[in-house]
């Protein structure tokens, strides 16, 4: 007997889409402690320079004479003490020029990947765990599987969303395929019939894409903003997805950073607006 597959049931999305907020941490994608590069308040910036030519990081955590970690010293940092910059020289010792760490600098080993997002900046964050500091987090590590995992679930939660509302407003009707273009639409209904004849359980609406789903309720329902601006916004949302799910990178720059941190607040804002169009 063929196995059917099984349609999406919106109150198990969204114990899903809070379970995927919860589930993947910061420490899943920090960098461990014993592999971070440091150096010491003592040290000469000289010498740090020396040993750094081609660095790993964009900043060196700081320890004292105890092995306790006291600062973060940037390559900018390094780079200005041997140009006689910050009024030192490369004989100058890293304490001069390192920043101390503040409780700005820490986050919690716990903290959910979509919350790291929300807060990550250039500078990075040491990690902690039951008091003691476990590895560093920065924004490069954004590219790593975990948060691949994270993004391409929270784009599928959305999509799933989206669904449930498109078939809760039109019911057992399919009028909701006057807002497809005809070559959108055969591309969906061929879809089905090869789904069909593998012997899945699903319906025409399931063959679609994100942005047919997109259209329909754009179509179908007034937003709060400007459709331009929704289909833009989606259109953000479905480019993530993409170039997650065909290892794309999407985070080797600052800039692209803070484009993913917009695009994951307009996910959970539009998802709350499909959610309540229907009740």
């Amino acid at each position: 007997m063929a196995m059917g597959v099984e349609k999406p049931d919106l109150s198990r999305q969204s114990k899903a889409f809070k379970g995927v907020h919860t589930g993947l941490a910061a420490e899943q994608i920090a960098v461990p402690r014993s592999q971070i590069r440091m150096c010491s308040a003592s040290d000469l910036v000289s010498k740090v320079r020396a040993r750094n030519r081609d660095p790993t990081f964009d900043y060196l955590p700081v320890h004292d004479a105890d092995g306790h970690l006291i600062g973060l010293l940037s390559n900018h940092a390094i780079d200005d003490a041997g140009s006689g910059g910050g009024g030192g020289g490369g004989d100058s010792q890293v304490g001069e020029h390192m920043d101390p760490l503040s409780e700005a600098d820490l986050i919690g080993a716990e903290t959910p990947i979509t919350a790291l997002i929300g807060r990550v900046r250039q500078k990075p964050f040491l990690v902690i765990s039951a008091q003691a500091i476990i590895g560093m987090v920065a924004w490069s590590d954004l590219q790593k599987l975990p948060v691949r995992a994270a993004l391409f679930a929270l784009v599928t939660g959305l999509e799933l969303t989206m669904y449930e509302t498109i078939k809760r407003h039109f019911g057992k009707r399919e009028d909701w395929t006057l807002h497809l273009a005809q070559g959108r639409l055969n591309r969906a209904e061929k879809e089905y019939r090869d789904q069909c004849e593998r012997g899945s359980d699903v319906d025409l609406l399931l063959c679609t894409q994100f942005c047919d789903k997109r259209d329909i309720l754009i179509k179908s329902f007034e937003f709060a903003i400007e459709k331009r601006k929704l289909e833009r916004k989606c259109k953000a949302i479905e480019q993530i997805r993409n170039d997650v799910a065909h290892a794309n990178n999407y985070a080797m720059s600052f800039e692209q950073v803070e484009q993913l941190r917009a695009m994951l607040r307009d996910l959970g804002e539009l998802r709350s607006q499909v959610k309540s169009l229907v009740r």
